[in-house]
């Protein structure tokens, strides 16, 4: 089944279609969730509200990109209420799958640590993008930016990261939330 037809049942209010997006996409959402909160539980509560602005927003999808960066696009707003909302404080959690342009990186929390420094904007499009491969076009249909705009912060948070893992610069700290 192609993801608009299930985001249409889904605002139809099916309930084997609510299981099946739980099914394909939460633990995907709950992944990225955890790399922006650090701390589980905030991103378990992220993905459930998540979960339920897509069910509640489903007939908005036009499928000119996939569910599944639709779906990101909103956790990450998600994430942004909740980090104005409450003193953000970030935990290093279970390592993320690393990319290509990152597979030297044996240690995985060097490179968490690296991660947690980038600025959240650049850091979910780096997660989404290498981690969760979604497209640079997909990403700007779900964040509702320009494609110039995530192709900078892609290249901003790429080099950063290089920098911060070459030089050692992995304490963590993080760059202005």
């Amino acid at each position: 089944m192609d993801d608009l037809t299930l985001a249409q049942r889904i605002a139809a209010r099916e309930p084997r279609a609510l299981d099946e997006l739980v099914e394909l996409h939460h633990s995907a959402i709950f992944r990225f969730l955890v790399q922006l909160t650090r701390h589980r539980e905030d991103a378990e509560d992220l993905a459930q509200q998540t979960l339920m602005r897509a069910i509640r927003g489903a007939s908005r999808f036009d499928g000119r990109g996939s569910l599944r960066a639709w779906l990101l696009g909103i956790a990450f707003r998600e994430f942004t209420k909740h980090r104005r909302r409450r003193v953000w404080l970030p935990l290093l959690s279970e390592a993320i799958s690393t990319s290509r342009d990152f597979e030297s990186v044996n240690d995985s929390e060097a490179l968490l640590a690296a991660l947690a420094r980038l600025k959240p904007d650049r850091r979910a499009i780096f997660l989404m993008h290498h981690v969760e491969e979604v497209s640079v076009l997909e990403i700007a249909e779900a964040l509702q930016i320009p494609e110039g705009t995530v192709k900078s912060r892609l290249h901003t948070a790429r080099q950063q990261l290089q920098s911060y893992l070459a030089t050692g610069e992995t304490n963590y700290v993080t760059e202005a939330c």
